[in-house]
């Protein structure tokens, strides 16, 4: 858990997330890239021979920008102990944002993208637009997205909400290793939708589950708790609902929980989640080679 990607738009909420990422970082003993993406204009010269703005000058502008926000960075967060500020460097490339940070995470191979998030009444929008989601989609890095709500106040306790099948296994192993720095409870909410013939062996499957959990990573402050509900939205919004969460994670499945979270018609019913880091793990996180 040595190094941390943040994709930056030079928006606020961008600028927390990487605040956020720097509280981190200094637990974790962890390096920071802030990453930005651009595209040059298309507009020609007169003679249609060639570009009137060129690559470099480009770079070079964004990355005075980089420079910039690195220092403000640093400033706001080590004021009284710049000694302890993580090392935080800046990287900028043309092309599309998917396309840029797959690209650097293969090059520092980072261990974890951080990502802002912006929202208002209720409403939460990633700062990156639909590219944040295609970074999910298409990357193999673990993603924790910050809305711009969030504070950090250390981390004490991280929800994995899954179902007990072995696609679980890996991103448990990740949270486990994280949370060992920060001496972190890992609780393991199972949703499980009611029934009148509720299955009342669930209980010693999930514990035994956790048990081999416990014996795979080494870490003995991971539980399992059930959570009976009638469909899975809701059992989302009992989560949404606690106090004492500090990070909510789960898989990014095909069935789409981000779309239930982030959908316009249900994203008020999980207005915690403009407060609270979300950390998702890709589909293709799950097929990538333990290094």
């Amino acid at each position: 858990m040595k190094k941390i990607l943040v994709p930056t738009d030079f928006s606020a909420p961008a600028e927390n997330a990487a605040k956020y990422a720097i509280s981190m970082a200094k637990v974790l003993d962890a390096r920071i890239t802030i990453a930005n993406a651009f595209i040059l204009p298309v507009p020609v010269s007169e003679s249609g021979l060639w570009p009137v703005i060129d690559t470099a000058d480009r770079e070079g502008n964004i990355g005075g920008k980089l420079d910039l926000m690195v220092k403000k960075l640093l400033d706001d967060s080590c004021p009284d102990d710049p000694g302890n500020c993580p090392l935080v460097d800046y990287r900028c490339a043309e092309g599309p944002v998917i396309s840029v940070i797959k690209q650097i995470s293969a090059q520092i191979d980072t261990d974890l993208v951080v990502m802002g998030l912006s929202g208002a009444g209720g409403l939460v929008n990633f700062v990156l637009g639909s590219n944040s989601m295609a970074i999910i989609e298409k990357g193999d890095r673990p993603v924790l997205l910050i809305p711009f709500g969030a504070r950090y106040h250390g981390i004490k306790k991280i929800v994995y909400a899954g179902s007990l099948t072995p696609q679980d296994i890996k991103p448990l192993e990740y949270l486990c290793k994280l949370a060992s720095w920060f001496k972190a409870e890992v609780c393991v909410l199972h949703i499980i939708e009611m029934r009148k013939d509720l299955n009342t062996g669930m209980q010693a499957i999930g514990e035994d589950f956790i048990d081999q959990m416990r014996i795979l990573t080494g870490y003995n402050k991971i539980r399992y708790e059930p959570v009976w509900n009638s469909d899975i939205d809701k059992g989302l919004e009992w989560i949404a609902e606690q106090e004492d969460i500090d990070i909510v994670s789960m898989l990014h499945r095909n069935h789409n929980i981000l779309d239930k979270i982030f959908s316009g018609s249900r994203t008020k019913r999980f207005a915690r989640y403009t407060t609270t880091p979300l950390l998702v793990f890709p589909p293709h996180y799950i097929e990538k080679k333990v290094r």
